[in-house]
């Protein structure tokens, strides 16, 4: 055959007997471009896996630090806004699991109640509480003239949120081996992103006197921070509850 290379006649096979170049340019392109695809697909998957242990190993040292030592939390810095994220969805997925195996319980003596209701819809509408508080905390320490980014808020509600993970396993571990009062932790705990870690934040740094009293703003974020927990409590309940009663009369 003819070299497209050389335009000399050489033997069958892949490359000219005359001047070594590929008989083939197009297949050894595709070859190539093939041998680069693959190697861009393994280089792609050892940056995610090397990102998603470096990620492990960060969101370890910064739950470990603030476990030990929670009041440094105040020091916390905006390079742990990942790690704190985790902490929050943590939180919010430990609690909303934990009621949902507690309904399932329950109603498995009526009847049984939806993955979706049981624990998606309230798992997001517990996020979406501490996504509110975060926010209504954020401009509170606006009000009262701190100087605070969002990211550096949402990292401190992070940070704070690690004690009240391990208080609210404790309660729940106490609750099931009926240790009396254990169930003050869990309340504890339900009650950190609502009123304690707030507080921490509001009352961390020296009062700026161009901002106003921050007893008053305190009271003022309570006084919304209840009524919308309590409307999202109600809409739980009521999605729980009401699919449990309308399951149950449909059996009639």
């Amino acid at each position: 055959m003819l070299c497209p290379n050389c335009e000399q006649e050489s033997k069958e096979g892949k490359y000219c007997t005359n001047c070594g170049a590929h008989l083939y340019p197009e297949q050894a392109a595709t070859v190539e471009e093939e041998g680069e695809s693959q190697l861009n697909t393994a280089t792609n998957k050892r940056d995610f896996s090397s990102t998603i242990n470096a990620e492990a190993k960060h969101f370890a040292s910064f739950f470990m630090t603030y476990l030990k030592s929670p009041h440094n939390a105040r020091f916390v810095t905006q390079q742990d806004f990942i790690p704190a994220i985790i902490s929050i969805v943590l939180l919010s997925l430990t609690i909303t699991l934990s009621f949902y195996l507690v309904t399932l319980q329950f109603g498995s003596f009526f009847v049984s109640i939806s993955f979706l209701d049981g624990f998606i819809i309230p798992f997001i509408q517990h996020l979406l509480v501490y996504a509110f508080m975060t926010i209504l905390t954020y401009f509170s320490t606006k009000l009262t003239g701190q100087h605070i980014s969002w990211k550096n808020t949402v990292t401190k509600v992070g940070a704070y949120t690690i004690p009240f993970i391990i208080t609210f396993l404790i309660g729940i571990v106490l609750t099931l081996i009926r240790i009396p009062f254990s169930s003050v932790l869990t309340f504890i705990s339900l009650l950190g992103p609502v009123i304690f870690i707030p507080s921490f934040i509001l009352l961390e740094q020296q009062h700026e006197k161009k901002g106003y009293d921050r007893i008053y703003v305190l009271i003022g974020f309570y006084i919304v921070s209840f009524v919308l927990a309590t409307i999202i409590l109600q809409n739980m309940l009521g999605s729980i509850f009401g699919n449990l009663m309308e399951n149950f009369f449909q059996g009639f």
